[in-house]
């Protein structure tokens, strides 16, 4: 049974800050003997002193060997026994854990301390209808549809040996072994096999490409180059000669892209491209409405929970990195953080939009999204642990629904003006 302590008005708002809420709790001696009796009953069931079984030790000799468990029970006791009252007087709601500080406790005489509460900010959206957004539709063309072909080409790319006999050209890649020296002796651990040269490009050894140019299979040449303040001399032979075939668009080529002729493979590139430019300009509008609802609603976040998502956003960044990668939290939070304060924004934004509107998810919505992602699935394993997923994180995506059902509202309440580039 909860304690019930009388406290009047000595319960007094301090400051506010945004979200953060800081209320002043006095106890007097009358309520303070209240809590500290209750405190004592409620640890003679848990304390246990040589000569007395638990549940037995006389209660004064507990508030004399235990005074920090005392204090600590009274002031649990007490800040429950307020937190009704002060959610009650200010009609607040704290979306995290409240945090007791500043505490002042003089057994049997006072008890003062102050409870900070992080709750939802008050948010009444404006300006959700007729915003301005500009959809830029970029036309595919035919040099873009040829430059994609070009690079599926580039990547489909290999080597081949060239002809016996043939010199060393700028457009080859060579593969060579060399040695090392300084002031004409070998360095240890100097020597490299089988380092591909790409001709084109610049190599890790300067000049290395200059002088093995129209040098023939087996052959060695000998140059200088300079490492720092140390002056090198290498000698490299050529192993291979070899130069890039980028594949022709024949009947092979369009066999492996699944079409029977390059008109079919144009237009289906065509098609790849204009589907990837209608994604890239409808998240583009998404982008102007969101920036448009943050700018005309602005609100201070509760510290905690923009802290927690940021936690969660830096979890999903890990998840992508190298495994041997090590990256630490605090390096990334700070750039995090705005990541976080706008998916927070946001999503008061949608769901107190939802409320003015109206807007809920239904049954009939929750199970139309399980079967789009168990249609998808393959074993039946996979489809049960789909949809004990989505019975565990039921809240979760309901909210998710009306998040976009709301956001499909906004959309279609906004003046689109479109723009062909």
């Amino acid at each position: 049974m909860s304690l019930v302590l009388t406290f009047g008005d000595r319960i007094k708002k301090i400051k506010q800050e945004g979200c953060v809420h800081v209320f002043g709790v006095t106890v007097d001696p009358a309520n303070l003997k209240t809590a500290t009796e209750a405190a004592l009953v409620r640890l003679q069931s848990v304390v246990s002193i040589p000569g007395f079984r638990t549940g037995k030790v006389p209660l004064g000799m507990i508030k004399a060997q235990f005074p920090s468990m005392v204090k600590d029970e009274v002031l649990d006791l007490s800040a429950k026994a307020a937190m009704p009252e002060i959610l009650k007087a200010d009609k607040v709601m704290p979306v995290v854990t409240p945090i007791m500080k500043n505490v002042s406790y003089e057994p049997e005489k006072v008890l003062y301390f102050e409870v900070q509460l992080e709750c939802n900010p008050q948010v009444d959206p404006k300006g959700y209808t007729n915003i301005a957004v500009t959809r830029k539709i970029k036309k595919v063309v035919d040099e873009d549809v040829a430059k994609y072909i070009d690079q599926v080409r580039e990547y489909n790319a290999y080597l081949k040996p060239v002809e016996e006999g043939k010199p060393v050209e700028k457009n080859h890649f060579v593969i060579v072994n060399y040695e090392s020296y300084e002031n004409g002796v070998k360095v240890s651990d100097g020597d490299v096999n089988g380092e591909i040269v790409d001709m084109s490009s610049p190599q890790t050894i300067a000049g290395l490409a200059d002088h093995i140019l129209g040098a023939k299979k087996g052959e060695a040449r000998e140059f200088e180059s300079s490492f720092g303040e140390k002056k090198m001399s290498f000698k490299a032979t050529v192993v291979e000669i070899k130069q890039k075939v980028v594949p022709a668009i024949d009947d092979n080529f369009l066999k492996e892209a699944g079409v029977k002729t390059a008109e079919e493979l144009r237009e289906n590139v065509r098609k790849l491209l204009e589907r990837g430019e209608t994604e890239k300009t409808e998240k583009d509008v998404m982008t102007q409405i969101e920036d448009a609802l943050i700018k005309t609603n602005p609100m201070q976040l509760p510290p905690t929970l923009v802290r927690e998502e940021a936690h969660e956003l830096f979890e999903i960044l890990k998840k992508r990195v190298n495994p041997d990668e090590e990256i630490h939290e605090d390096a990334f939070m700070e750039r995090l953080k705005p990541v976080a304060e706008r998916n927070l924004s946001l999503t008061y934004l949608l769901h107190n939009i939802a409320k003015k509107e109206s807007i809920t998810a239904t049954e009939a919505e929750l199970a139309a999204e399980l079967d789009k992602v168990v249609a998808r699935l393959n074993t039946e394993e996979e489809k049960k642990k789909a949809r004990e997923l989505f019975e565990k994180r039921k809240d979760y995506i309901m909210s998710s629904i009306v998040e976009n059902k709301t956001m499909d509202l906004v959309k279609s309440k906004a003046v689109i003006k479109e723009e062909t580039h």
